[in-house]
This record gives structure tokens, sequence and C-alpha cells, in this order.
């Protein structure tokens, strides 16, 4: 297969036909509908001069205007910079001259901050609003185009409304890119170990997720079931997972601009949500809205976590409520990365394993391996590294005709993702996680895993979540514990009570020296705990 998204799109429609694609907003979006306008906004790029091997960035939360911004360009072979929407304007900036973006997609509710910035840049702005597809009767509370410097639009000197840009783009035509080996996205790690990478996504890469993705799924009829898509866009797990798949595969997909509990919620209440995923902070929030509970969760069967260590009490209480309610499905943890075009293992009905990330999906190959690239046995911790054909082209440094950066090749032509991360397998084949390899801490030579600290402190009832760190006591390394609570507790009294645990279940260099009892943990932008903000830094004075 070799298909751009678009061309894929198009294949997967004539098997679905014709069915509402996006509810948003209270309005029903056909996929007819969608791909009309993702033809008249490639048509326009066209006639405004950007053409196949240019760059355009996307800078928006889950609307529909995420669905056929992302597909426009990519029918017309222009590549698809993808920004966190809440980006500062001097990473926009920085962004947008860093791919050489000859255009910009805003929201108009966001875009008067970044008014300035994109003058300066003098690309052209396309504005978007949520009204745009909003079918009378119009939704209320819906907030006008903020003014910049009092003047609307007019404080944009190179932009135009979006349903301007395709009432001038349906006149037109466009010149198609066929090819889905080449680079289709720009992705930026959401990482905490360092500076952000940019990572190329190839069309192929992101069919090639659907389609193993399918073989998870039972045939259902198109739009009888519903994706709540809270995953944002700009990383993988959004594009390729939340809004790909589910549009190309017959679900009516539910765009959330902004999680909160309650809302999702809400939604699973009132539509036949099969399919969910997040991060595991969402599911927690989610469980603890008292909208959580009721027979609305036995429609889920799709509901896959990853993003981050979820931990097995988590897993254990969310099936229990869905049982309970007369539910067959499971909450089936998962692991992936920006570099794989997302997850690449995963627990499934026929597989699944307590604590394990699963099993690689379809032909993509995960391996364990020590520092000298071999292959280590069942049961020996070493760094995962994946092969397949969901694989990125590499790291953008720049140049989009360089590729490979960020990729061993073997001495056969394979092409693997060392992944940063540290894991093993059982004899099964199953695979565990057992953290970063920039979290390891080492204390007197031995090798402490932050994950088997978290895993053993989450048994205790009244830790919410728990984060082990690198600390220091006198400049010498220790562990350092970080928790949050769920119950209204004296934070010494709690502090003591977890100390004593810890000292009875781990062993003696894994045990904390220092234990913070917090309100609440920093987060990176796709709700990770932030755990490099935790972690002590080394005093020089310290004596």
């Amino acid at each position: 297969m070799n298909l751009t998204c678009y061309d894929y799109l198009k294949v997967c429609a004539k098997k679905t036909g014709d069915f509402t694609a996006v509810y948003a907003f209270g309005s029903k979006i056909k996929l007819s509908k969608l791909i009309s306008d993702i033809d008249a906004l490639a048509a326009y790029f066209n006639s405004i001069g950007i053409v196949k091997g240019d760059a355009v960035t996307i800078f928006l939360p889950n609307v529909v205007h995420a669905f056929t911004t992302f597909y426009s360009l990519n029918k017309i072979g222009v590549i698809a910079n993808i920004v966190h929407p809440l980006t500062s304007p001097d990473v926009l900036k920085e962004s947008v001259e860093l791919t050489k973006s000859k255009a910009i997609f805003i929201l108009d509710i966001l875009a008067a901050k970044y008014a300035d910035v994109l003058n300066e840049l003098g690309i052209p702005c396309i504005i978007c609003s949520n009204s745009d597809y909003v079918i009378a009767p119009a939704v209320p509370a819906f907030r006008v185009f903020e003014k910049v410097k009092g003047k609307g639009l007019d404080g944009f000197k190179n932009s135009v409304k979006y349903l301007k840009a395709i009432s001038i783009g349906s006149k037109k035509s466009c010149v198609e890119c066929h090819d889905g080996s080449k680079l289709a996205v720009y992705l930026h790690g959401g990482g905490t170990t360092g500076k952000s990478k940019t990572i190329m996504l190839s069309s192929n890469n992101l069919n090639n997720l659907a389609e193993k993705l399918n073989t998870l799924d039972i045939p259902h009829k198109a739009g009888e079931e519903y994706s709540l898509m809270v995953l944002p866009i700009f990383h993988a797990f959004g594009l390729g997972i939340a809004m790909h798949f589910p549009l190309t595969h017959g679900f009516t997909s539910i765009p959330m601009p902004q999680f909160t509990a309650e809302a999702a919620n809400k939604h699973l209440k009132k539509h036949k949500v099969t399919f969910l995923l997040g991060v595991p902070n969402m599911f927690k929030k989610m469980m603890e809205d008292k909208n959580f509970d009721g027979p609305h969760l036995k429609n889920l069967r799709l509901v896959f976590c990853g993003g981050d260590v979820l931990p097995e009490r988590l897993v254990k209480e969310f099936n229990k409520t869905v049982a309970k309610n007369g539910g067959k499905g499971k909450l089936f943890r998962g692991y992936g990365l920006t570099e794989v075009s997302s997850v690449c293992s995963v627990n499934t009905y026929e597989n699944n394993r307590e604590d394990s990330i699963g099993k690689p999906l379809g032909d993509i190959v995960v391996q364990i391996w020590d520092e000298m690239k071999n292959e280590v046995s069942a049961g020996i911790t070493g760094e995962i590294v994946v092969k397949g054909d969901t694989a990125m082209l590499g790291y953008f440094n720049g140049d989009n005709t360089v590729m490979n950066e960020g990729i061993y090749i073997d001495a056969k032509g394979n092409r693997w993702v060392p992944t940063g991360d540290l894991g093993y397998k059982d004899s099964d084949g199953f695979i565990f996680f057992t953290g970063r390899k920039k979290r390891m801490i080492i204390i007197s030579g031995y090798n402490v895993y932050p994950i088997d600290i978290e895993n053993a402190v989450m048994q205790i009832p009244f830790v919410s979540e728990a984060c082990a760190v690198q600390g220091y006591l006198k400049n010498k390394p220790c562990v350092k514990l970080c928790v949050t609570l769920n119950c209204d507790m004296n934070k010494d009294e709690a502090a003591d009570k977890i100390q004593a645990y810890c000292k009875k279940n781990l062993a003696r260099f894994s045990c904390p020296r220092k234990i913070e009892v917090m309100d609440s943990f920093p987060r990176t932008k796709m709700a990770k705990i932030d755990f490099m903000k935790l972690s002590d830094s080394f005093d020089p004075k310290a004596k």
C-alpha cells in the first residue's frame, strides 16, 4: 500500500459510504461535506502558490477544521507542521521559521495574542471559527473573533476567513500528490527529558498504523458508533489513532477542543461511544467525576491508554465499573512514541497480561537490546527498540531531504528506532516497561527503576499518584518520592506511613530518602507528569 492519507480516506470512503463523520457543537457533519471542503482547501492553497514540498502550520485544537486542513494539505503533497495551539508566540515563530511554513491555520478565539508574530512572519493566516461548522439553529455562547488592537481581522496583515478560502478554492483545481512514502507531517516530541525534537512521518506510516488498529476491531455499520477524540492532533497518538483511524473506519468522531472530565462523561452518556483512548490522567479524572458510572459504559469495547505509566490499580477499577454496568469492554494498556507513529505494542482481548504493555501490533518487531545493540534474553532489562512500517523517516534538522536521523540501520539494512525506554520481555513475549533511560537512578552503583517504586507505592490506598525521581541529600544521590493524596490527610503523617511502607516492601537502595506530599504534579503538554521539574538539582554549595 502506497497511498497518501487523503487517498486512503477516499479508498475507505468507498467501503463505508457516506456517514456522519464528525459531531461537533450539536452539529453533524457528513463525510461527503468534509471531503468537499478538503478538496476546496487543497485547490485554494495551489491557487496562492503553495505546492508539493512546501509546509503549512496547523495551529488548531480538536475542531472540525483539524480534519479538513490536514487532509487538504496531504492531498497536494504539502507538509503539515502541527503545533500545540497554546504554544507561546516565540515558540510558534521558531517552529514556523524552522519548517519554512508558507501559511498557518489558527482559531479565531485564540488568534489575538499571535497577531504581532504572524504579521512579522508575513505568511497568510487562515482564520477558522467554530461557527464555520455549526448548522442552524446555532449553538449559543460562541465567542466572536477576538479583536486584534481593536480592528478584528484587520489586525492581521495577510488573513482570510476559512469559509472564504473554501469559497475561492471551490472554483479552482489542484495538482494532487499520490505518493504515500513522501514526508507528510512534522510532529514535535512532547517528552520531558530535553529539548523537543521534530519528527518526520509519511502518509504510509499513518495508514499502516490504521490498518493494524483495524485488525483489533469488529465489523460495524459506519456512523452507528462514536469515538471520543480527546487526544490532540499535534501528537501522533491524537493524529494517527484519535483522528485518522476513526474517520477512515466508520466511527463518528466527537472532537473535544478542551478536555474536562464532566464533558467527556456527558458525551459517553449521550452517544454510543465505543472507542475511547487517552492518557492515564484523563481516565483518572473521568473516573473521579460523579457522572462516570452508569449503564452507558456497556457500550465501550475499544479502550486504550498510553502516553504515560498506567497504574494497574486504575485499570482494575475502570474494568470493574464497566463490568458492573453489564459491559464487556476493558481498558488496555499500550505503549508507543511519536517516532513510530504512536502505538506499537498493546494488550488486547486475546493477548493481555497484568502490568505489561502487551505484544507488538501486526508485523511490528519490538526487541530489547543491551548497550552493544545485541538482543537480550527474556527477563533481562535493556533498551526497547522498534522496527516496522510505522517507523519515522527521521528527525528533522532543517533539511527535509535528509532522512534516517535518529534511526539505527543494522548490517542487514533494517531500520530500528531506539526508544530511550527501558524494558524487558517475559518468556511468553509480553513486554514490560520499566522506565526512561534518563530516569534511571543510580544509588551506590545499583540501578534503581522509578516505576518499581511507583507501582509499589500505588498499592497504598490513600496515594493518588506517585513519581520517583533523582534526589540529593548533601550532594549524595538518593531517591526522592513525590506523591499526591486522594483524601484529606496530614502531609507529615502521610509521609511517615509511606516511608514505613517503602522500608517494608522495597529493596534498601530503592527506598526513598525524601518524600514530598504535593497538592498536584507539574505536567507536560501531553499531561504527562513532568518529572524533570520534580527532580532535585545538584548543589555545588551543599556540604
